[in-house]
């Protein structure tokens, strides 16, 4: 994960907006388990995000679904 996680938004609105479009991205093209596995995946990084921990923290030794997501 890039270390440019902080982004400039207009509001709550626009992070709203900016976060389904990349879920959306990342679903694109997925289904079956792939796809819960990267909603699995997208879950443990706002739970890391909420607790205040480092996004880099999410190696725990499991491939990582995202190498096969679009643009991945």
């Amino acid at each position: 994960m890039s270390d440019q996680d902080d982004w400039d938004f207009a509001g709550a609105d626009d992070a709203k907006v900016t976060i389904r479009a990349a879920v959306r991205y990342l679903l694109k093209g997925t289904a079956g388990g792939a796809r819960g596995d990267i909603v699995q995946e997208i879950i443990m990084i706002v739970r890391n995000v909420a607790s205040g921990e480092s996004s880099h923290s999410l190696d725990d030794g499991l491939p990582d679904p995202f190498d096969d997501a679009p643009g991945g």
